[in-house]
């Protein structure tokens, strides 16, 4: 009786467990269709039509202004206010969500996530697909090759732009007012893993007095974009920008702050990492600091499901098969010391479109 009980006792605990998993997957299945629904209406100007429009239109009214065709465009909408990005009156017209302006209407804005859902169905998406194989091979792919075919690399987005000054503006000189204040004077910075030269040409303008150089060693997508990019904003005298790897740098004392911007998890092998550190840590001047940013991987598996680490999980998921490695907090940490860095700061940074990033910074002595 006791036992038949305890069974009893036991299954609506079962059955509300299952529920609960068949929810989750479904919010998966769900969040794969919005994602297309975001970067279908990216692709075809939805957004910004209706960010135009702030009061709000009809299916037949935006068929009418872009000549698609209104029974799908009624379905796109629907779908979209079952997805949250889009309101509705009690006459059907429809108006972007709060904040979807600048979220997906404004390419300009540090906030756009355009390139990022635009990204997921063109690029991420068509590569996952080849999984199955490479989980069965062990395939590693490139990084380089895969930028060669990005159009984010080859044309910067606005939004990048923008988010590279905000986070120089809004964190890394909160962390660095030194720093600003000997680019002001003259200073000289290194970019490693320059890739398309943007964080380089942007710093370049805000300070122009400072000097700049940029390594990486991917060309298409790297620095064929970044020498196109310095010459078109007249900045030859004062940025350059070299194919060479940062552990063959022969630089010493030279540079008054080094930044490495989702770099780190692509130098491969793991091995090379601290060579790279401690090249950079001889290239800067006493008192001179190295800033990475990247995406956050804790030490412990279990912390996979804290939200800080969610950009984290995603960035090892969508390019493991490049072979991507990326550093837990306590490796971090003892790359740094290696290389003799002190007074090393880390920091979680909220409020991008990618999720939280980490920025590490340290000081040479």
């Amino acid at each position: 009786m006791v036992r038949g009980q305890d069974i009893q006792s036991r299954q609506p605990s079962e059955d509300l467990i299952r529920q609960r998993q068949m929810e989750l997957l479904l919010s998966y299945r769900n969040g794969f269709q919005a994602v297309h629904v975001i970067a279908t209406g990216v692709q075809l100007g939805l957004f910004e039509r209706l960010a135009a429009r702030p009061q709000g239109t009809t299916t037949r009214e935006l068929a009418e202004l872009t000549g698609f065709h209104a029974p799908y465009l009624g379905v796109w909408c629907s779908t979209a206010y079952r997805y949250g990005l889009l309101e509705v009156d009690n006459i059907d017209r429809y108006r972007l969500a709060g904040h979807i302006d600048s979220l997906l209407g404004d390419r300009s804005s540090p906030d756009s996530m355009v390139s990022m859902m635009t990204n997921a169905l063109t690029e991420q998406g068509p590569r996952m697909a080849r999984y199955r194989e490479f989980i069965k091979s062990g395939q590693v792919g490139s990084h380089a090759e895969a930028y060669g075919k990005n159009a984010t690399r080859l044309d910067p987005p606005k939004s990048a732009w923008a988010q590279h000054r905000k986070v120089w503006t809004e964190k890394v000189l909160l962390l660095l007012p030194e720093l600003g204040e000997a680019l002001k004077n003259g200073g000289r910075l290194l970019d490693m893993g320059c890739g398309p030269g943007v964080m380089i040409t942007q710093l370049a303008e805000l300070y122009p007095k400072a000097t700049f150089v940029g390594i990486d060693v991917v060309e298409v997508g790297g620095l064929d974009t970044a020498r196109r990019l310095i010459a078109e904003r007249g900045l030859q005298k004062r940025v350059e920008v070299k194919s060479i790897k940062a552990e063959e740098m022969a630089s010493k004392d030279e540079f008054d702050g080094i930044t490495m911007t989702s770099v780190l998890h692509e130098i491969l092998p793991v091995e090379l990492r601290e060579k790279v550190f401690k090249a950079c840590y001889r290239a800067l001047k006493p008192g001179g600091a190295l800033v990475v940013r990247d995406s956050p991987y804790p030490d412990s598996t279990r912390d996979l499901r804290d939200p800080r680490f969610s950009a984290g999980a995603h960035t090892q998921y969508h390019e493991m098969v490049w072979g991507t490695v990326l550093p837990t907090q306590q490796e971090r940490r003892d790359l740094f010391a290696a290389a003799g860095f002190i007074d090393v700061e880390q920091h979680f940074i909220d409020g991008l479109p990618q999720g939280v990033a980490y920025l590490d910074v340290g000081r040479k002595v």
